[in-house]
């Protein structure tokens, strides 16, 4: 009975901490508060990959995460238009480097993208508080989690803190950092990539 009493009061007091914390409105980019003359080229060049955040433990949004190390990716135009071709290098707890690759499909009139390939995946970008950083949101039917990367592989406390402020107010309680205590891999030229979906 008293362990019933118990942990009724402390998800009361939950709900109560929950009710007052205020979380201001995510500053989604949307396609009138850029300049489409510069999206998406201010996204070209090396970004490195900080940390994500999903609903909870287990969930199979970090999943891909959990073995990496640090990542470092880069963002340039496809040869085709409409679209960017994302290469990364991943640096895997084990030491290996491997490389990826990602096309996103850019909308004529918005800064939502598409993975190719992933036609259920939506990526939105959002602003963030951290100057050089940015947050992307990816959802589709089994994923929702927020990213963050940066120009810089090191963050002040403060920029982590905020995402995870961000995370909580959309209601992503499991956050995880890559531990980036490895040498980050390089971009070689004519290197086997392994397009991901």
């Amino acid at each position: 009975m008293l362990r019933q009493v118990l942990s009724f009061l402390l998800y009361l007091y939950g709900s109560l901490v929950d009710l007052f914390t205020v979380c201001e409105e995510a500053g989604k980019l949307s396609a009138g508060e850029i300049n489409r003359l510069e999206f998406p080229s201010q996204y070209f060049g090396s970004w490195y990959f900080i940390a994500a955040a999903a609903a909870g433990p287990g969930d199979p949004s970090l999943e891909a995460f959990t073995s990496m190390d640090n990542t470092r990716f880069r963002i340039q135009e496809d040869l085709q238009p409409n679209r960017l071709l994302l290469t990364a290098r991943i640096r895997a707890n084990n030491g290996s480097c491997m490389p990826r690759e990602w096309i996103y499909l850019v909308t004529e009139g918005s800064t939502d993208l598409q993975t190719k390939g992933r036609t259920d995946r939506i990526t939105e970008l959002f602003s963030c508080t951290c100057p050089d950083c940015i947050i992307l949101q990816e959802t589709d039917l089994k994923v929702k989690r927020l990213l963050l990367y940066s120009r810089s592989p090191q963050l002040p406390e403060a920029c982590v803190e905020d995402f995870k402020k961000a995370a909580s107010c959309s209601r992503l309680k499991e956050i995880l950092l890559l531990p980036q205590t490895q040498e980050y891999c390089e971009f070689q030229g004519n290197e086997d990539v392994q397009t991901s979906s």
